[in-house]
């Protein structure tokens, strides 16, 4: 089952220009089909869903000051950014495989009701034949 997720603009672009290779959560959910399923992306503080990525794996990592400093680049963030936001446990990094851009596809069609903080299940939906 796929999912949906907030971004602001700026990492939208890097995910679609290829210059995010992963996406960086606390945790994994459970209904979503490795290398077949993935996350849908609204832009923050709108309704519009600006692309789809499928998950083609998921590394479980310790964020230390040497993983942030290799991953940084990777995610489009910051060490710094990358060591605040673990706060010293561990993360989820989803290697996003293909990414598809979406046309005019909003929220309310994938019947999420406001963008989510973490994640939120896309009811209806099940890898890229979305």
């Amino acid at each position: 089952m796929n999912i949906l997720i907030t971004l602001p603009a700026y990492l939208i672009a890097k995910i679609t220009s290829g210059r995010k290779e992963y996406e960086m959560r606390k945790c994994v959910p459970k209904n979503m089909k490795i290398g077949v399923d993935g996350f849908f992306v609204v832009e923050k503080n709108t309704d519009e869903v600006r692309c789809w990525c499928r998950v083609d794996e998921i590394k479980e990592v310790h964020m230390n000051y040497f993983n942030a400093q290799y991953y940084a680049s990777r995610l489009g963030v910051t060490s710094d950014y990358l060591l605040e936001y673990a706060n010293g446990k561990k993360v989820y990094l989803w290697k996003i495989g293909k990414v598809i851009q979406t046309g005019d596809l909003y929220r309310d069609f994938l019947f999420v009701d406001r963008n989510p903080q973490q994640f939120a299940y896309c009811p209806l939906s099940y890898g890229e034949l979305y």
